[in-house]
């Protein structure tokens, strides 16, 4: 067996290797050592001098025994035999035993500090290169003490030398090994805590909690009949687009979707068993995965099971009171967008390879479909982020790779769809519709100063504006630092776009979820990741101290926000526009005892609850003309409309004012039903 390293420190040679090399600390073994020597030179040396011979020898077989290492050889013993032979040197079995050998090694070779490990096949080398021979053959009588003396000190000066040089070598190596332990450390996520955040991802999600939440929130969904009265313009002209589609529209060219496709045929399915009861089942498992998905989100971005729930709570508490009565396009599309940021955070911690990118395009299509300005946000910044990644990682090839396979799966899922919007002739309608938020905003008029003063409370009374300040810490985690980009960004992106619209309500908001959401993790867990035990103590206390600090730095303003919100349609339906609801419905049997099934009707309304009310299909594609009237082509379309389809009736709001065009219309076609309401004025088509 080749002499093999222990942590640099000593050469530790095999027993069975002979030697000529023996020291007894016996008297009665000195005779025999000191023949030995004589035997060797011929002459009778000192003891100093053979300490001097023992060094030679033992750099000469050092030498020798390193090559062998080097090559993976190992020496027979046959081979050791006929060495030791060729030195000339008849060992006895006094002669191996190894403590011996390491007491000389002590006091000879390895006196100076050996080089570390890395450097020891070089040291192995470097030792004396000189035949043993030679020296001891020329040696004279006279002269033995000299050159004894010299031996002593000639292996002393190149293993300084070494020395020296192993030192500045293996400090050289330290800090080559660190930086590239560093590089490493980096490229894995280290600084994510990769291995705790792996442990997170398999860790399963409790359901108990989105599963309750989610049911109780959709049983308050204003397709329920004894709650439809409360909904707002946006939900009333939601309900109606999956009721009319059961009647055999289409959207886009029907009626006015801003919408995704898929999103209309979510209402349609929801509308097929009639009312909208099953719409309310679709919603609750909506809200599930996405409470579900958040919370997967959360333990992999912090790394904490309390900061986890404690956003998943705070998630159903945003819907509760921005969303109120459900139906909003935010609601079927923030799963997808979950499952999306979950995706990410499992790519950033290697979990996910490059072909996984296909089946991310594919969700992000769907995605579109439902939401489509909303998720086009959303994917263009979380392309931003993971391009700036792949930057600082160097995985260009990979990320242009990437880039490929997302717009595979999108294509995948988004042509065979969308082909149904050329194959009904409304692939015009739907790109200028989808996109009628960039042609709608003004921040000139004193609609967009109102909504400024009413969003502005709404974010700081809800904690949006603090989660955002809240996340301006020092965040050594990369997918912490892509997370806050996006929410940062989306957020003020949201915002906004949503001062710019014409019209105005909480809902507005929901864009919001799913860039803020990550901000209130991020400010909840404190900045750090807990370990296990930390989460164990003291759980109790530091969810108060969570809910504490989100309702006391916010002055409780979060609760009184969620009353208002709450309480503001029931207020508004009950006392403002006391008998509106009644009158409404009673309108509507009027209309369906006095038209036929395929009469058209118009609501010059602020809901679009009417049409449903009554059985009847609505004129125009512009249900109401409180909506989607920022631009001057709709304020057009809307009056052409309903001139081309001739309604049998029309019902006017007297607290929604009529444009001299429709005044005009409706002297010149329309006579006034003589029978009177408080609120509502009836037309008939003359």
């Amino acid at each position: 067996m080749a002499p093999k390293l222990n942590q640099g420190n000593y050469a530790i040679v095999r027993t069975d290797v002979v030697i000529g090399v023996g020291i007894r600390k016996k008297e009665s073994e000195a005779k025999r050592s000191d023949s030995f020597f004589v035997g060797l030179c011929g002459k009778r040396l000192t003891r100093s001098a053979e300490f001097g011979i023992l060094e030679k020898m033992m750099g000469f077989f050092l030498k020798g025994k390193s090559k062998d290492l080097e090559k993976g050889k190992r020496m027979s013993e046959k081979e050791q035999e006929m060495t030791s032979k060729k030195l000339g040197i008849h060992v006895g079995d006094s002669f191996q035993d190894t403590r011996e050998i390491r007491e000389v090694l002590d006091k000879s070779v390895f006196r100076e500090e050996e080089p570390t490990h890395s450097q020891q096949a070089e040291a192995l080398e470097e030792p004396v290169a000189m035949e043993v021979s030679e020296p001891i053959r020329d040696a004279k009588p006279e002269a033995v003490a000299e050159p004894t003396q010299e031996s002593e000190q000639e292996p002393e000066q190149p293993l300084s030398r070494l020395s020296r040089r192993s030192r500045k070598a293996g400090v050289e190596a330290t800090k080559a090994e660190a930086s590239k332990v560093e590089e490493n450390t980096e490229e894995l996520e280290a600084d994510v805590a990769v291995e705790p955040i792996r442990r997170q991802s398999k860790r399963p999600v409790p359901l108990a909690i989105p599963f309750v939440l989610s049911l109780l929130i959709s049983l308050l969904h204003v397709g329920v009949p004894f709650l439809t009265r409360f909904a707002t313009n946006q939900q009333s002209q939601n309900l109606y687009a999956g009721w009319a589609m059961t009647k055999g529209q289409v959207p886009f060219g029907d009626f006015y979707g801003t919408n995704g496709l898929l999103y209309y045929a979510i209402n349609w399915l929801g509308s097929l068993a009639g009312g909208h009861w099953l719409l309310m089942i679709l919603q609750a498992i909506a809200l599930f995965f996405s409470g579900t998905y958040l919370y997967r989100v959360v333990r992999l971005l912090v790394s904490d099971k309390d900061t986890a729930k404690n956003v998943q709570l705070l998630f159903y508490f945003l819907v509760l009171g921005l969303g109120f009565g459900g139906t909003y396009v935010t609601f079927f599309s923030l799963p997808i967008l979950f499952a999306s940021m979950n995706f990410i955070l499992a790519y950033l911690i290697g979990h996910r390879k490059d072909e996984g990118f296909i089946l991310y395009g594919a969700i992000a299509a769907v995605a579109f479909l439902i939401d489509p300005m909303t998720s086009a946000l959303f994917y263009f910044l979380a392309f931003l982020g993971l391009t700036a990644f792949n930057i600082k990682q160097k995985r260009w090839a990979r990320g242009f790779y990437q880039l490929l396979a997302t717009l595979l799966g999108f294509s995948l899922v988004f042509y065979p769809i969308g082909y149904v919007t050329v194959w009904n002739q409304t692939f015009g309608y739907a790109i200028n519709q989808v996109t009628y938020v960039f042609n709608a905003l003004n921040f000139s008029n004193g609609q967009a100063f109102s909504n400024a003063i009413y969003y502005g409370l709404l974010a700081l009374a809800f904690g949006l504006v603090s989660a955002f300040l809240m996340s301006f810490t020092k965040q050594s985690s990369s997918a912490r630092r892509i997370f806050r980009f996006m929410g940062w960004v989306g957020s003020l992106v949201v915002l906004v776009v949503s001062i710019g619209l014409p019209e105005q309500g909480a809902y507005q908001l929901l864009p919001m979820l799913p860039f803020v959401l990550p901000l209130f993790a991020v400010w909840f867990s404190r900045g750090g990741e807990a370990n296990d035990e930390i989460e164990r103590r003291g759980r109790k206390k530091k969810n108060k101290e969570v809910w504490a600090a989100y309702f006391t730095s916010q002055v409780f303003l979060p609760l009184v926000a969620l009353v208002y919100l709450l309480v503001n349609p029931v207020v508004q339906d009950v006392v403002l526009q006391s008998g509106q609801s009644s009158e409404r419905r009673a309108i509507a049997s009027y209309i369906n005892h006095h038209t036929k099934s395929k009469d058209t009707i118009y609501a010059w309304d602020a809901t679009a609850t009417l049409y449903q009310e009554s059985d009847r299909l609505a004129a125009s594609a512009l249900l109401t003309p409180t909506s989607y009237l920022g631009i001057n082509e709709n304020r057009t379309n809307v009056i052409q409309q309903i001139d081309r389809s001739e309604p049998k009736y029309i019902v006017v709001n007297n607290q929604v004012e009529l444009t001299s065009d429709m005044k005009n219309l409706l002297k010149e076609n329309y006579r006034l039903v003589e029978k009177k309401y408080r609120h509502f004025k009836l037309y008939q088509r003359s």
